[in-house]
């Protein structure tokens, strides 16, 4: 006797006592999680559905319902790693040095951990030879000017709060300066995350240097730590 999908949903919802949509959402994350293992442990090209599924305990007909190649899998799975960078900066009032401050700690946090290092060192490696690595990082909206820091940028542009000639470079040499040289280091010679404080100086530095060169009011100095 066969049990369809919808069975599957139906009992794993009563069993957790969680809506239908819900129970599958997360589903949808935990067969993500174990997918990135996968891919991880084996390489994006030698891993199969077949590999995923039997991690995952799922059926591979179960797993195409939710998503229909390894492709798509892996694009479900990066664009959940980047959502961070592509959530919209509020407009709240702050201080623009604490808005930048805040916003690159946060994606410091996510691009230098262990497990994004793991994930762009596979899709540097991967991409020569499996082009759904390729297509699947093009599609995400922070590879295509969409990101996060790009549009805050654009509206300060267009508010005259900042001089900038294009917000998407502007973007890219903000991210370099604080990050993107701890990033490399990392990918090149592994080791520990910067510390917090390394972090914090490199951010503020950076944050001065960038605003001293396109803000169009007074900069905000983060407050300085007691000297102990």
């Amino acid at each position: 006797m066969s049990v369809s999908t919808v069975d599957i949903e139906t009992e794993h919802s009563a069993r957790e006592g969680l809506p239908r949509g819900c129970a599958e959402a997360v589903r949808r994350h935990q067969l993500i999680e174990v997918a990135e293992e996968v891919f991880l442990e084996r390489g994006y090209h030698a891993a199969t559905m077949d590999d995923i599924a039997r991690r995952a305990g799922m059926s591979k007909k179960t797993i195409y319902v939710m998503f229909q190649s390894k492709a798509a899998l892996f694009h479900a799975l990066l664009a959940a790693r980047l959502a961070p960078l592509a959530t919209p900066i509020p407009d709240d009032g702050r201080p623009h040095a604490e808005v930048l401050r805040l916003f690159l700690h946060s994606v410091a946090r996510l691009v230098l951990s262990p497990r994004q290092m793991a994930l762009t060192r596979l899709m540097i490696a991967e991409s020569p030879q499996s082009p759904d690595v390729v297509r699947a990082l093009r599609s995400q909206a922070v590879c295509n000017g969409d990101g996060a820091l790009e549009a805050w940028l654009a509206r300060q542009l267009a508010r005259g709060t900042l001089t900038l000639d294009d917000p998407r470079e502007a973007a890219a040499m903000l991210f370099g300066m604080s990050i993107g040289e701890l990033a490399l280091h990392q990918l090149a010679k592994g080791g520990p995350m910067p510390s917090e404080a390394e972090l914090t100086r490199r951010i503020e530095l950076s944050v001065r240097m960038f605003l001293a060169a396109h803000a169009n009011a007074p900069i905000a100095s983060a407050p300085q730590a007691e000297a102990v």
